[in-house]
């Protein structure tokens, strides 16, 4: 069956499920921050394994080209709103963005394509997250110093970051996006499919 265009019923779908996925990106995040500047670096991958069932659903849902896109560019946008580093949103609107149009594509999605476009969006995610703490070290520090953030916190971030260990962090962003849509897929079927929520 062909993917067709997104209609209203999707579009209400797909912003309720972005909503629940960027309440958990919150909190994982806000978490994992209070942890210390060592947990701090690895949040993405994590929301990646945890938000990989809500966005397993979503595909699964609404099977159609431009979902995965909404949802990255509304959490995107979120986080512009929020004085997150614009490098945050970025990624999360390019993420979507390659991983929408260049796997999913306008044919019929499989599972291979949904776990192969939930890794890229995560990988690119968790760059475009983490990096700026190495690559625009200098922006970075201001912005997060005038945030209140306390030195020694930001000094730590940038010490987590160094190479090799940011290719490390940025690597566990995509393997984190491939073990969440391996569980949401098992969560799907063992429980959404079983109930009659979403086709086998």
């Amino acid at each position: 069956m062909e993917n067709k265009k997104l209609v209203g019923k999707d579009l209400i779908l797909t912003g309720a499920l972005t909503a629940l996925m960027f309440v958990i990106y919150m909190i994982i995040s806000i978490a994992m921050s209070l942890a210390g500047p060592v947990t701090n670096v690895f949040y993405p991958p994590v929301v990646s394994v945890a938000n990989g069932i809500v966005m397993m659903l979503l595909l699964a849902k609404v099977p159609k080209c431009g979902a995965l896109s909404i949802a990255g560019v509304i959490q995107g946008l979120l986080t512009f709103l929020m004085g997150a580093f614009w490098t945050v949103g970025t990624g999360l609107i390019v993420g979507a963005l390659l991983a929408d149009f260049l796997i999913i594509g306008r044919r019929e999605i499989s599972t291979k394509k949904m776990i192969a476009a939930y890794s890229v969006f995560s990988g690119i995610f968790t760059f475009g997250a983490i990096s700026p703490m190495n690559i625009f070290r200098d922006a970075f520090m201001d912005l997060t110093l005038r945030n209140g953030v306390s030195k020694e916190y930001v000094d730590g971030l940038i010490r987590m970051t160094e190479w090799p260990m940011l290719t490390i962090i940025i690597i566990a962003g995509f393997v984190g996006g491939f073990i969440g849509a391996l569980i949401g897929l098992k969560v799907l079927k063992k429980h959404f499919v079983k109930a009659g929520l979403v086709q086998g």
